[in-house]
């Protein structure tokens, strides 16, 4: 049998892994839909992070949510948050000449172990990562033992908009690996990408992949054909 999945806010994951008792790391949590929609499907407890305050201004709050005004990356302290125009806030400074920063705001930023420190977590169910390029300094910086204790982690990674960012992205995703974590690409590129921990989330050999070869294609091609028929829906402008 091949185990389903779930995709929420352009991140996979695997929903069967998941329960009432469950904790959630949102780290990136933008309008905080992937924090409440996990609440209301799930009822689990989610911990999230959003440093841009205007966003964090617009998610509504919830006893099973706990929202802190921070960015997560690879040491703690204050940094500048790039707040730009048509895309994401970031603690990555740009080099593309077509952003436009609208304003900066100096944020704290914290490490994986301190959020695991101020949250009092000492496991988590499923890690969401989109932070802006951040990742990796984020995912670098861990220590091993708090990676696993991470049972998922689904990540959006940047190289995309940073492409000077990509053999570091490979190098991460190596290191998760050689760690115990089956890794699944649900993306072309590196957008959606789920690591799995193996001494978390039980699955076969034929199950693990049957997820990476048939749910994968099958669920791009459910996509694929969606934005085909729904951009031939859209009515056309006069």
């Amino acid at each position: 049998m091949i185990p389903s999945v779930a995709r929420l806010c352009d991140h996979t994951f695997l929903p069967w892994a998941l329960s009432r008792n469950s904790v959630v790391f949102d780290l990136g949590a933008n309008h905080g839909l992937f924090a409440h929609e996990l609440i209301k499907r799930v009822g689990c407890r989610v911990f999230a992070a959003e440093p841009v305050s205007d966003l964090r201004a617009t998610i509504t709050r919830s006893d099973k949510l706990t929202l802190l005004p921070l960015a997560l990356g690879g040491s703690n302290g204050r940094v500048r948050l790039n707040v730009f125009e048509g895309r994401c806030a970031s603690i990555v400074p740009s080099t593309a000449p077509d952003d436009l920063t609208l304003r900066t705001e100096e944020v704290a930023v914290v490490t994986l172990a301190e959020f695991l420190k101020l949250t009092g977590t000492d496991r988590v169910d499923l890690m969401k990562v989109d932070i802006e390029g951040a990742e990796l300094d984020l995912l670098e910086a861990a220590a091993e033992d708090e990676l696993k204790r991470i049972a998922q982690i689904t990540v959006e990674f940047h190289d995309f908009i940073y492409p000077a960012l990509r053999s570091r992205v490979e190098n991460v995703k190596e290191r998760l690996r050689s760690l115990g974590f089956r890794m699944i690409k649900w993306s072309l590129d590196n957008t959606d990408v789920l690591f799995l921990n193996c001494e978390a989330v039980r699955l076969s050999t034929a199950q693990y992949w049957a997820l990476k070869y048939v749910t994968r294609n099958f669920e791009g091609a459910k996509r694929r054909l969606h934005r085909r028929f729904s951009s031939r829906s859209r009515p056309r402008a006069e």
